[in-house]
Protein backbone atom coordinates (compact mmCIF):
# COMPACT_ATOMS: atom_id res chain seq x y z
CA UNK A 1 0.00 0.00 0.00
CA UNK A 2 2.60 2.60 0.62
CA UNK A 3 3.27 3.09 -2.99
CA UNK A 4 0.19 4.49 -3.89
CA UNK A 5 1.27 7.16 -1.27
CA UNK A 6 2.92 10.62 -2.15
CA UNK A 7 6.78 11.08 -1.24
CA UNK A 8 5.40 13.54 1.64
CA UNK A 9 3.77 10.52 3.10
CA UNK A 10 6.21 7.78 2.62
CA UNK A 11 9.12 9.74 3.74
CA UNK A 12 6.96 10.74 7.14
CA UNK A 13 6.50 6.99 7.43
CA UNK A 14 10.12 6.29 7.39
CA UNK A 15 10.95 9.66 9.84
CA UNK A 16 8.43 7.92 12.35
CA UNK A 17 10.45 4.83 11.95
CA UNK A 18 13.72 6.15 12.63
CA UNK A 19 12.62 9.00 15.32
CA UNK A 20 10.52 6.37 17.51
CA UNK A 21 14.11 4.23 17.46
CA UNK A 22 15.95 7.48 18.63
CA UNK A 23 14.27 7.93 21.52
CA UNK A 24 13.61 4.17 21.96
CA UNK A 25 17.64 4.04 22.25
CA UNK A 26 17.61 5.94 25.16
CA UNK A 27 14.32 5.06 26.96
CA UNK A 28 15.53 2.28 29.51
CA UNK A 29 18.96 4.15 30.38
CA UNK A 30 17.20 7.31 31.04
CA UNK A 31 16.38 7.20 34.58
CA UNK A 32 19.73 5.47 35.33
CA UNK A 33 21.64 8.06 33.08
CA UNK A 34 20.01 11.02 35.07
CA UNK A 35 20.49 9.67 38.48
CA UNK A 36 24.18 9.36 38.56
CA UNK A 37 24.38 12.22 36.60
CA UNK A 38 22.99 14.24 39.28
CA UNK A 39 23.06 12.01 42.19
CA UNK A 40 18.96 11.59 42.46
CA UNK A 41 17.35 8.55 43.80
CA UNK A 42 14.51 6.82 41.36
CA UNK A 43 11.98 8.51 43.52
CA UNK A 44 13.02 11.78 42.47
CA UNK A 45 14.20 11.00 38.94
CA UNK A 46 10.44 9.35 38.54
CA UNK A 47 9.12 12.98 39.53
CA UNK A 48 11.56 14.76 37.39
CA UNK A 49 10.27 12.59 34.49
CA UNK A 50 6.90 12.82 35.22
CA UNK A 51 6.78 17.01 35.67
CA UNK A 52 8.73 16.80 32.36
CA UNK A 53 5.96 14.91 30.75
CA UNK A 54 3.13 16.59 32.32
CA UNK A 55 4.42 19.88 30.81
CA UNK A 56 5.14 18.46 27.56
CA UNK A 57 2.08 17.33 27.14
CA UNK A 58 0.02 20.42 28.34
CA UNK A 59 2.42 22.41 25.91
CA UNK A 60 1.27 20.24 22.57
CA UNK A 61 -1.96 21.88 23.20
CA UNK A 62 -0.43 25.12 22.30
CA UNK A 63 2.10 23.27 19.73
CA UNK A 64 -1.90 21.74 17.79
CA UNK A 65 -2.09 25.24 17.19
CA UNK A 66 1.11 26.32 15.83
CA UNK A 67 0.63 23.58 13.39
CA UNK A 68 -2.24 25.26 12.31
CA UNK A 69 -0.93 28.29 11.57
CA UNK A 70 2.51 27.35 9.60
CA UNK A 71 3.64 24.56 6.99
CA UNK A 72 3.84 21.35 9.44
CA UNK A 73 6.50 19.70 7.24
CA UNK A 74 8.86 22.79 8.48
CA UNK A 75 7.67 22.83 11.71
CA UNK A 76 8.60 18.67 12.22
CA UNK A 77 11.68 19.74 11.09
CA UNK A 78 12.26 21.84 13.51
CA UNK A 79 10.98 19.55 16.58
CA UNK A 80 13.49 16.43 15.23
CA UNK A 81 16.32 19.53 15.41
CA UNK A 82 15.27 20.41 18.77
CA UNK A 83 15.32 16.81 19.61
CA UNK A 84 18.97 16.08 18.71
CA UNK A 85 20.00 19.35 20.25
CA UNK A 86 18.28 18.47 23.61
CA UNK A 87 19.51 14.30 23.31
CA UNK A 88 23.39 15.95 22.92
CA UNK A 89 22.62 18.36 25.78
CA UNK A 90 21.59 15.93 27.75
CA UNK A 91 24.74 14.37 28.07
CA UNK A 92 26.25 17.59 29.88
CA UNK A 93 23.64 17.16 32.77
CA UNK A 94 25.25 18.55 35.67
CA UNK A 95 22.15 21.22 36.78
CA UNK A 96 18.77 19.80 37.43
CA UNK A 97 17.20 23.12 36.14
CA UNK A 98 18.71 22.70 32.87
CA UNK A 99 18.47 19.13 32.75
CA UNK A 100 14.25 19.64 33.37
CA UNK A 101 14.20 22.25 30.67
CA UNK A 102 15.82 20.11 28.28
CA UNK A 103 13.76 17.34 28.99
CA UNK A 104 10.76 19.17 28.39
CA UNK A 105 12.20 20.35 25.22
CA UNK A 106 12.78 16.87 24.19
CA UNK A 107 9.62 15.62 25.16
CA UNK A 108 7.73 18.58 23.55
CA UNK A 109 9.95 17.89 20.51
CA UNK A 110 8.09 14.09 20.63
CA UNK A 111 4.42 15.29 21.16
CA UNK A 112 4.57 17.86 18.43
CA UNK A 113 6.08 15.40 15.72
CA UNK A 114 3.79 12.55 16.82
CA UNK A 115 0.42 15.12 16.37
CA UNK A 116 2.24 16.89 13.30
CA UNK A 117 2.85 13.47 11.69
CA UNK A 118 -1.11 12.71 12.22
CA UNK A 119 -2.15 15.91 10.65
CA UNK A 120 -0.16 15.67 8.13
CA UNK A 121 -1.58 12.04 7.16
CA UNK A 122 -5.01 13.05 7.51
CA UNK A 123 -4.38 16.33 5.71
CA UNK A 124 -2.85 14.67 2.37
CA UNK A 125 -4.50 11.33 2.35
CA UNK A 126 -8.30 10.41 0.99
CA UNK A 127 -10.66 9.32 3.99
CA UNK A 128 -10.65 5.79 2.54
CA UNK A 129 -6.27 5.38 2.99
CA UNK A 130 -6.06 7.11 6.47
CA UNK A 131 -6.99 4.09 9.12
CA UNK A 132 -4.67 2.10 7.04
CA UNK A 133 -1.67 4.69 7.02
CA UNK A 134 -2.28 5.19 11.13
CA UNK A 135 -2.15 1.59 11.50
CA UNK A 136 1.23 1.50 9.62
CA UNK A 137 2.06 4.44 11.31
CA UNK A 138 1.98 2.49 14.77
CA UNK A 139 3.31 -0.28 13.11
CA UNK A 140 6.54 1.57 12.88
CA UNK A 141 6.46 3.17 16.24
CA UNK A 142 6.04 -0.85 17.52
CA UNK A 143 8.65 -2.04 15.36
CA UNK A 144 11.38 0.50 16.37
CA UNK A 145 10.69 -0.13 20.21
CA UNK A 146 10.96 -3.54 19.73
CA UNK A 147 14.38 -2.68 18.65
CA UNK A 148 15.67 -0.02 19.89
CA UNK A 149 15.69 -0.75 23.57
CA UNK A 150 17.98 -4.05 23.47
CA UNK A 151 20.53 -1.36 20.83
CA UNK A 152 20.49 1.40 23.32
CA UNK A 153 21.47 -1.13 26.25
CA UNK A 154 24.51 -3.64 24.43
CA UNK A 155 25.53 -0.04 22.80
CA UNK A 156 25.50 1.50 26.54
CA UNK A 157 27.89 -1.28 27.67
CA UNK A 158 30.20 -0.20 25.68
CA UNK A 159 30.30 3.59 25.98
CA UNK A 160 27.41 5.13 28.15
CA UNK A 161 26.80 8.28 26.76
CA UNK A 162 27.17 6.62 23.21
CA UNK A 163 22.85 5.85 22.91
CA UNK A 164 22.41 9.37 23.37
CA UNK A 165 25.24 10.59 20.73
CA UNK A 166 23.55 7.97 18.34
CA UNK A 167 19.83 8.81 18.66
CA UNK A 168 20.60 12.71 18.74
CA UNK A 169 22.59 11.91 15.10
CA UNK A 170 19.78 9.49 14.13
CA UNK A 171 17.16 12.88 14.58
CA UNK A 172 19.42 14.84 13.35
CA UNK A 173 20.03 12.76 9.56
CA UNK A 174 16.02 12.64 10.04
CA UNK A 175 15.55 15.88 9.17
CA UNK A 176 16.69 15.06 5.53
CA UNK A 177 14.26 12.98 4.70
CA UNK A 178 11.69 15.72 4.95
CA UNK A 179 13.59 18.46 2.81
CA UNK A 180 13.86 18.92 -0.54
CA UNK A 181 10.36 17.44 -1.02
CA UNK A 182 7.99 19.45 -3.48
CA UNK A 183 4.59 20.27 -0.75
CA UNK A 184 1.76 18.27 -1.55
CA UNK A 185 -1.15 20.60 -2.00
CA UNK A 186 -3.90 18.21 -3.29
CA UNK A 187 -6.68 18.08 -0.88
CA UNK A 188 -4.71 20.58 1.43
CA UNK A 189 -7.21 23.17 2.61
CA UNK A 190 -6.81 26.76 1.40
CA UNK A 191 -5.94 28.29 4.95
CA UNK A 192 -8.29 30.55 6.25
CA UNK A 193 -7.13 34.01 8.18
CA UNK A 194 -5.63 32.20 11.34
CA UNK A 195 -8.05 32.83 14.41
CA UNK A 196 -6.02 33.15 18.26
CA UNK A 197 -4.95 30.55 20.34
CA UNK A 198 -7.67 31.81 23.08
CA UNK A 199 -10.60 31.60 20.28
CA UNK A 200 -9.63 28.42 19.21
CA UNK A 201 -9.41 27.12 23.22
CA UNK A 202 -13.11 28.20 23.50
CA UNK A 203 -13.54 26.53 19.64
CA UNK A 204 -12.59 23.12 21.32
CA UNK A 205 -14.22 24.21 24.97
CA UNK A 206 -17.08 24.45 23.21
CA UNK A 207 -17.27 21.11 21.38
CA UNK A 208 -18.70 18.54 23.66
CA UNK A 209 -18.22 15.56 22.05
CA UNK A 210 -14.58 16.38 21.31
CA UNK A 211 -14.41 16.73 25.51
CA UNK A 212 -16.11 13.46 26.46
CA UNK A 213 -14.14 11.58 23.84
CA UNK A 214 -10.85 13.07 24.88
CA UNK A 215 -12.07 12.41 28.59
CA UNK A 216 -12.68 9.04 27.52
CA UNK A 217 -9.39 8.50 25.67
CA UNK A 218 -7.90 9.68 28.79
CA UNK A 219 -9.14 7.08 31.18
CA UNK A 220 -8.26 4.31 28.32
CA UNK A 221 -4.53 5.65 28.35
CA UNK A 222 -4.52 5.13 31.86
CA UNK A 223 -5.32 1.30 31.27
CA UNK A 224 -3.20 0.79 27.96
CA UNK A 225 -0.75 3.93 27.83
CA UNK A 226 1.92 2.74 30.24
CA UNK A 227 0.63 -0.69 30.89
CA UNK A 228 4.03 -2.15 30.98
CA UNK A 229 5.10 0.20 34.67
CA UNK A 230 1.87 -1.32 36.64
CA UNK A 231 2.26 -4.92 35.01
CA UNK A 232 5.94 -5.02 36.46
CA UNK A 233 4.58 -2.92 39.99
CA UNK A 234 2.28 -6.15 40.44
CA UNK A 235 4.87 -8.92 39.51
CA UNK A 236 7.15 -6.93 42.04
CA UNK A 237 4.61 -7.19 44.76
CA UNK A 238 3.14 -10.50 43.85
CA UNK A 239 6.55 -12.33 43.18
CA UNK A 240 10.63 -11.87 43.16
CA UNK A 241 12.30 -10.03 40.55
CA UNK A 242 13.93 -12.82 38.47
CA UNK A 243 10.25 -14.11 38.09
CA UNK A 244 8.88 -10.35 37.33
CA UNK A 245 11.98 -10.21 34.77
CA UNK A 246 11.17 -13.00 33.17
CA UNK A 247 7.19 -12.89 32.94
CA UNK A 248 7.94 -9.05 31.79
CA UNK A 249 10.70 -10.22 28.95
CA UNK A 250 7.75 -12.51 27.47
CA UNK A 251 4.56 -10.15 27.87
CA UNK A 252 6.58 -7.39 26.26
CA UNK A 253 7.71 -9.88 22.92
CA UNK A 254 4.05 -10.94 22.73
CA UNK A 255 2.76 -7.26 22.76
CA UNK A 256 5.72 -6.13 20.28
CA UNK A 257 5.30 -9.37 17.95
CA UNK A 258 1.23 -8.80 18.01
CA UNK A 259 0.68 -4.89 17.00
CA UNK A 260 3.64 -5.82 14.45
CA UNK A 261 1.73 -8.62 12.77
CA UNK A 262 -1.82 -7.45 13.22
CA UNK A 263 -1.88 -3.81 13.58
CA UNK A 264 -2.16 -3.07 10.01
CA UNK A 265 -4.23 -5.80 8.72
CA UNK A 266 -6.83 -4.54 11.89
CA UNK A 267 -6.77 -0.74 10.88
CA UNK A 268 -7.69 -1.92 7.23
CA UNK A 269 -10.70 -2.98 8.47
CA UNK A 270 -12.08 0.12 10.70
CA UNK A 271 -14.94 1.88 8.94
CA UNK A 272 -15.73 5.60 9.97
CA UNK A 273 -19.32 5.23 10.13
CA UNK A 274 -18.78 2.01 13.31
CA UNK A 275 -16.11 3.47 15.04
CA UNK A 276 -17.93 3.34 18.42
CA UNK A 277 -18.44 -0.05 18.37
CA UNK A 278 -14.98 -0.56 17.26
CA UNK A 279 -13.55 1.10 20.38
CA UNK A 280 -16.34 -0.68 22.42
CA UNK A 281 -14.76 -3.86 21.32
CA UNK A 282 -11.16 -3.08 21.41
CA UNK A 283 -12.13 -1.58 25.94
CA UNK A 284 -14.00 -5.47 25.93
CA UNK A 285 -10.49 -6.93 24.98
CA UNK A 286 -9.16 -4.44 27.14
CA UNK A 287 -11.28 -5.78 30.06
CA UNK A 288 -10.85 -9.51 29.45
CA UNK A 289 -6.86 -9.13 29.39
CA UNK A 290 -7.12 -7.63 32.47
CA UNK A 291 -9.07 -10.45 34.09
CA UNK A 292 -7.02 -12.28 32.45
CA UNK A 293 -3.53 -11.17 34.24
CA UNK A 294 -5.43 -10.80 37.73
CA UNK A 295 -5.89 -14.96 37.25
CA UNK A 296 -3.02 -15.71 35.58
CA UNK A 297 -0.75 -18.20 37.35
CA UNK A 298 1.85 -19.47 34.37
CA UNK A 299 3.83 -18.03 31.95
CA UNK A 300 1.33 -18.94 29.19
CA UNK A 301 -1.50 -17.71 30.80
CA UNK A 302 0.35 -14.47 31.50
CA UNK A 303 1.13 -14.61 27.57
CA UNK A 304 -2.45 -15.61 26.69
CA UNK A 305 -3.89 -12.41 28.27
CA UNK A 306 -1.20 -9.84 26.57
CA UNK A 307 -2.38 -11.45 23.69
CA UNK A 308 -6.16 -10.28 24.51
CA UNK A 309 -4.99 -7.20 25.77
CA UNK A 310 -2.71 -6.14 22.61
CA UNK A 311 -5.71 -6.99 20.01
CA UNK A 312 -7.91 -4.45 22.27
CA UNK A 313 -4.78 -2.00 21.80
CA UNK A 314 -4.41 -2.68 17.93
CA UNK A 315 -8.48 -1.49 17.97
CA UNK A 316 -7.86 1.16 20.04
CA UNK A 317 -5.12 3.12 18.48
CA UNK A 318 -6.62 3.86 15.23
CA UNK A 319 -10.08 4.01 16.20
CA UNK A 320 -9.39 7.12 18.49
CA UNK A 321 -7.25 9.25 16.01
CA UNK A 322 -10.01 8.36 13.07
CA UNK A 323 -12.58 9.69 15.19
CA UNK A 324 -10.76 12.81 15.63
CA UNK A 325 -10.13 13.03 12.28
CA UNK A 326 -14.16 12.84 11.67
CA UNK A 327 -14.82 15.73 14.46
CA UNK A 328 -11.69 18.24 12.92
CA UNK A 329 -12.12 21.30 10.59
CA UNK A 330 -10.07 21.47 8.08
CA UNK A 331 -8.34 24.19 9.21
CA UNK A 332 -8.29 22.97 12.76
CA UNK A 333 -6.63 19.39 12.46
CA UNK A 334 -4.01 20.10 14.64
CA UNK A 335 -5.61 21.85 17.28
CA UNK A 336 -7.91 18.60 17.43
CA UNK A 337 -5.25 16.29 17.96
CA UNK A 338 -2.98 18.71 20.71
CA UNK A 339 -6.52 18.38 22.49
CA UNK A 340 -7.23 14.83 21.98
CA UNK A 341 -3.25 14.66 23.07
CA UNK A 342 -3.95 15.35 26.33
CA UNK A 343 -5.27 12.10 26.93
CA UNK A 344 -1.30 11.20 27.02
CA UNK A 345 -1.94 12.49 30.74
CA UNK A 346 -3.57 9.29 31.53
CA UNK A 347 -0.31 7.30 31.13
CA UNK A 348 1.46 9.81 33.69
CA UNK A 349 -1.36 9.08 35.90
CA UNK A 350 -1.33 4.96 35.56
CA UNK A 351 1.86 4.32 37.94
CA UNK A 352 0.64 6.70 40.46
CA UNK A 353 -2.99 5.31 40.65
CA UNK A 354 -1.93 1.56 40.67
CA UNK A 355 0.91 2.30 43.33
CA UNK A 356 -1.70 3.50 45.31
CA UNK A 357 -3.54 0.61 45.03
CA UNK A 358 -0.81 -2.55 45.26
CA UNK A 359 0.07 -0.58 48.57
CA UNK A 360 -3.62 -0.24 50.08
CA UNK A 361 -5.83 -3.11 48.66
CA UNK A 362 -5.34 -6.68 47.74
CA UNK A 363 -2.94 -6.88 44.62
CA UNK A 364 -5.41 -8.28 42.12
CA UNK A 365 -7.93 -5.41 42.85
CA UNK A 366 -5.24 -3.11 40.49
CA UNK A 367 -6.54 -5.27 37.86
CA UNK A 368 -10.37 -5.26 38.75
CA UNK A 369 -10.04 -0.85 39.23
CA UNK A 370 -8.41 -1.01 36.00
CA UNK A 371 -11.61 -2.87 34.20
CA UNK A 372 -13.95 -0.18 35.76
CA UNK A 373 -11.75 2.67 34.50
CA UNK A 374 -11.63 0.90 30.95
CA UNK A 375 -15.41 0.25 30.60
CA UNK A 376 -16.05 4.25 31.93
CA UNK A 377 -13.62 5.55 29.19
CA UNK A 378 -14.86 3.40 26.79
CA UNK A 379 -18.53 4.32 27.89
CA UNK A 380 -17.63 8.28 27.16
CA UNK A 381 -16.07 7.61 24.09
CA UNK A 382 -19.24 5.53 22.81
CA UNK A 383 -21.59 8.29 24.27
CA UNK A 384 -19.70 11.58 22.85
CA UNK A 385 -20.09 9.80 19.11
CA UNK A 386 -23.61 9.69 19.08
CA UNK A 387 -24.73 13.34 17.83
CA UNK A 388 -22.04 12.51 14.99
CA UNK A 389 -23.12 8.99 13.93
CA UNK A 390 -26.58 10.29 13.90
CA UNK A 391 -25.52 13.32 11.57
CA UNK A 392 -23.82 10.56 9.25
CA UNK A 393 -26.94 8.21 8.95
Amino acid sequence: MAATYSPLIRRLLICSLTIVISRALTSPLLTLFVSGKLGLNQQDVGLLLGIAVFVATLLSLYGGYILDRFEKRRLLIVAMLSSAIGLVLLTFAENLYLTTLTLIITETATALFLIGSKAILSENLPVGQRAKAFSLNYTLTNIGYAVGPMLGVLIAGVYATAPFLIAATIAFFSIFLLTGITRDTQGVPVRQQAQSFLKTLVTLKNDRTLILFTIGCLLSTVVHGRFTFYLSQYLLVTSNPQHTMEIMAALLACNAIGVILLQYQIGRLLKREHLRQWIVAGTALFILGLIGFSLADSLVSWCVAMIIFTLGETIIYPAEFLFVDTLAPEELRGSYYGAQNLAALGGALSPVICGFLLLHTPAPTMFYAMSALAALGGYLCFISGRGKDSKQN
